[in-house]
This record gives C-alpha cells, sequence and structure tokens, in this order.
C-alpha cells in the first residue's frame, strides 16, 4: 500500500526494498548523533550503524540487512511495547521493515539522488494528537496525514487511520511513513533537527514542492509491521511506542543516506518511472545486480550495542519516557532523562564483514558432490526420509540424520531441508556449484543448497563426479 487514504490514484513506479532487522537499541545518529537516544528503535540496513554513522562509515559496514547491497543507508522507527497492569512492558514482535522508492511528484523526471551526507525524519516525536493546523505547501493537505496506520484483517478489511486506536490486529499492525521529497538544494541536513532543509510535496506523497524546496527527490515509504498477536491483551494493558507515546500519533521514521551514488543515479534514470514493473527489484537490472536473496540470513541481527534490556519482557521502558496520552504535545521532561542520570555503557562496534558462506567438503565418510538440481520432471532428486529445521540445520546434523537410517545420499536445500536417498533421481542435474549459495539456519558459514537446488553429500562418493550418480 503506497497511496495516502484520500488522495487521487496514481500509477505506480517504484521499487520494495524488504529489509531485516539489524539492530535494536537507544540509536539515532540523525536526531542524538554521538549520544545514546532517548528511546528504542528498531533499525534495518547498516551492520554498522551506531550513534556516531556517518556516510562515509556507513560505506564500510561489513554487509546490510536490506536486499540490495549497494545500498548502505539505515532506516528505522520506534519500538512498540506492550504496557501490562503491572507495570512491565512486552516487546511486541517485528522483523524489520519494507522501503519504498518512488517516483513521485509533478516534477518527478528531475529528481536527482540523496547525496552523500543526506538524512532526515518524517514525523512528529512530541505529538499526541492530530494536527489539522499544520498544512502542505498550496494548503493541500494536513501535514500529520503523513503518518498512518492500517490495522490488518485480511478476513475484515478496515480503511487506514491515524493514532493507534485499533489494536486488535490479527495480521499485524502495519504503522506507515511518507517522507519529505522536495530539497532546498544545499543543506544535508541543518543541526536544530527541525528538518527545514527539506519539504513534503504539496499531496505529501505526490504534487508540487514549495519555490523554497525546489529540488525533486525520490519519495521514500517506510512499512513497518508489528505483530500485534505476539502479546496477551486479555489482562487489560495497552499498547505504547518507545518514546511514552500510546496514542501514535508520535510514531515517525529516520533516514540516513549509505546508498552507492552511481547504483542510486542509474536506478533513478532506468527504473524510479518504470511503470507496471509492480515494485519489483529483478525489473531494475542496475539494483538486481547486488541483490542477495538471502539478506536475512548473511547479514543477520547484531549484538546489541546499546548494553540495557529492550527485549522481551522488561521491568521498565528503556530511557526516562514518560507516557502521555495527549492531546497536549509531549515536552523534553517527559523524553530525556535529567543532567547526571546513569547511563548504560556501549558495546564494541560490529565492523566484521559478514563471510560468504563456504561448501564443507566432508562429513565422516560423506564427501560432497556439489550442487544439484531439484524439483525436476521425475519428482524430487532425493526421495528417502526428510526433516526441516529451522534454527539449527547444519551440513553435519543432514549427514547425521542420513547416516542413522542407512541412506548413502544427503542433500540439503533452502538453508534448513534436509533429504535422504539411495541414489539421485534420473533428472537430477549437476549445476555450477556457485548456485547452492544460501548459509544454513543453524551454522552461516556452511552452504545448504538453494531454492531449487540441493548441496549433495554421498557416503564414500568423490566430489563433483556426476558420473559416479548415474
Amino acid at each position: 500500500m503506497v497511496a495516502l487514504t484520500g488522495l487521487a490514484v496514481t500509477v505506480e513506479a517504484y521499487w520494495r526494498l524488504p529489509c531485516s532487522l539489524i539492530q535494536t537499541g537507544r540509536i539515532d545518529p540523525v536526531i542524538n548523533p554521538g549520544m545514546i537516544s532517548p528511546h528504542v528503535h528498531k533499525i534495518v540496513g547498516a551492520s554498522n550503524i551506531n550513534p556516531n554513522s556517518t556516510y562515509d562509515t556507513l560505506q564500510t559496514a561489513g554487509c546490510t540487512s536490506c536486499s540490495i547491497q549497494a545500498d548502505k543507508s539505515a532506516y528505522w522507527a520506534p519500538q512498540l511495547y506492550y504496557n501490562h497492569p503491572n507495570g512491565t512492558y512486552e516487546e511486541v514482535g517485528n522483523s524489520g521493515m519494507t522501503v519504498y522508492y518512488l517516483g513521485r511528484g509533478d516534477n518527478r523526471t528531475n529528481a536527482i539522488p540523496f547525496p552523500p551526507g543526506f538524512r532526515m525524519s518524517s514525523g512528529d516525536n512530541f505529538a499526541r494528537s492530530f494536527n489539522y493546523t499544520a498544512k502542505t505547501y498550496l494548503e493541500t493537505r494536513p501535514i500529520a496525514d503523513r503518518v498512518t496506520f492500517a490495522c490488518l484483517d485480511y478476513n475484515h478489511p478496515t480503511p487506514e487511520h491515524s493514532g493507534l486506536n485499533q489494536t486488535k490486529c490479527p495480521d499485524g499492525l502495519r504503522a506507515q511513513v511518507h517522507f519529505q521529497s522536495c530539497w532546498n538544494g544545499k543543506d544535508l541536513y541543518v543541526d536544530d533537527n527541525s528538518q527545514r532543509h527539506v519539504a513534503y510535496m504539496s499531496g505529501i506523497d505526490n504534487g508540487v514542492c514549495p519555490p523554497t524546496h525546489p529540488v525533486q527527490l525520490l519519495h521514500l515509504f517506510f512499512e513497518v509491521l508489528y505483530s500485534m498477536d505476539s502479546v496477551t491483551q486479555s489482562d487489560g494493558g495497552h499498547f505504547t511506542f518507545s518514546n511514552g507515546d500510546p496514542t501514535g500519533y508520535g510514531w515517525h521514521g529516520v533516514f540516513i543516506n549509505g546508498w552507492d551514488i552511481p547504483t542510486l543515479t542509474s536506478a533513478i534514470k532506468t527504473c524510479a518511472y518504470n511503470e507496471g514493473s509492480d515494485g519489483n527489484i529483478g525489473a531494475c537490472p542496475v539494483l538486481q545486480a547486488s541483490v542477495d536473496d538471502n539478506y536475512d540470513t548473511t547479514c543477520p541481527p547484531r549484538a546489541q550495542l546499546i548494553n540495557e534490556p529492550t527485549r522481551g519482557l522488561i521491568a521498565a521502558m528503556p530511557g526516562c519516557n514518560v507516557q502521555t496520552f495527549g492531546p497536549e504535545p509531549a515536552t523534553d521532561d517527559t523524553q530525556f532523562c535529567p543532567p547526571g542520570s546513569p547511563l548504560p555503557s556501549i558495546n564494541k562496534i560490529d565492523t566484521s564483514k559478514t563471510p560468504k558462506p563456504v561448501t564443507v567438503r566432508a562429513v565422516g565418510a560423506y564427501q560432497s558432490l556439489g550442487c544439484y538440481t531439484d524439483n525436476n520432471t521425475y519428482g524430487r532428486a532425493l526421495n528417502g526420509p526428510r526433516f526441516s529445521d529451522t534454527k539449527n540445520m547444519t551440513v553435519e546434523n543432514c549427514v547425521t540424520f542420513c547416516e542413522n537410517k542407512n541412506f548413502a545420499f544427503a542433500g540439503l536445500e533452502y538453508a534448513q531441508e534436509c533429504y535422504c536417498g539411495r541414489s539421485l533421481s534420473f533428472g537430477s542435474k549437476a549445476c555450477d556449484a556457485q548456485s547452492c549459495n544460501m548459509p544454513c539456519k543453524g551454522n552461516s558459514s556452511q552452504v545448504c543448497g538453494a531454492g531449487g537446488e540441493l548441496s549433495v553429500y554421498q557416503k564414500g562418493g568423490k566430489a563433483r563426479r556426476a558420473a559416479s550418480l548415474e
């Protein structure tokens, strides 16, 4: 969903960037650079994100938890908690976000890439009610329309809405925010956090830029899905965001640019106005060239940087945030700790590069035969016993399973599936070793096949000799 309720329907031209979680904690190098942020964020993107992150440091990240590896940007939004009546707080499940890059605006064909060092935030952290007064250029829309929520119930759909007023959402609560797409052309950021270096288009997600901000940028849009059913709501508690906001009007998103500029420039020219692509990155060759389909396993969440409890069930909300229910805005004294308050320690920043998984050559008497196709016209390549393990699958576990059942062949597929057999089926063929590239769920340094390809092992076999299989 990428259009504001009530706006005119426009032709979709965009790409959709899926991202998994990389870090959780009080980190915000845009609003609170060099310090611990007042509230907890869920962060996706560059693996080395930290309070001091800049464009240059993001370029050195070992990986990104977003699918396009040429994008070392970072994106974040507040964590959602459930406040139980006994005063404890429980983390609401969330595994990442989807970021949309849209070719929008009357001047969209002249849009430029985000420059190095560019960053921005959208949404008002202090808002606790809908602001009908502040309007976009030409008085077209309330700026508060930038943030909306969708309470997802696929059996009984309901309209999108403002505020956190619907929480019985069996298919999740989707929070979404539109960013400013007009730039003043000179300031990469402004230190007072006013965001006056950027402005919204007249229709927020479309329209014209004001004369004060004439430079058209790509339109950025976040979708963040919170799993409301991950907590039990029957005890009479309520939901609140990590900034002390139980209303939802203070929800916001933050972006710091980390793109490879030539890649983004080419993508804008060739793909941002590619009507009919339905957001598919595969329809944009310059983006597809750096896609890692296994981004969530090759760049998994990093150890928490800020050393304090934020996950699961916790005794208190991190920081000194006081819940404020509005309609008046929250104030600094409800967001920030008093001077001299103890601060949590900061753990070592993860600057490691995530190594690509490698093929295990042998496990006991079982030798690697390489990568072979599966699911052909003759059925499965290995037709014996099988099992799947989404957390602990390794080459050793699969080989041991097949050996204990007296099968000479073992094969691993899709990072988590193990198959056994007496022989490979007639239709299975050897393929390029690079085709098997998914890291095992239980050991990311090992290859466990891919989608439709098996990492095959044979007892007493000889590596890469297909003749021994026929």
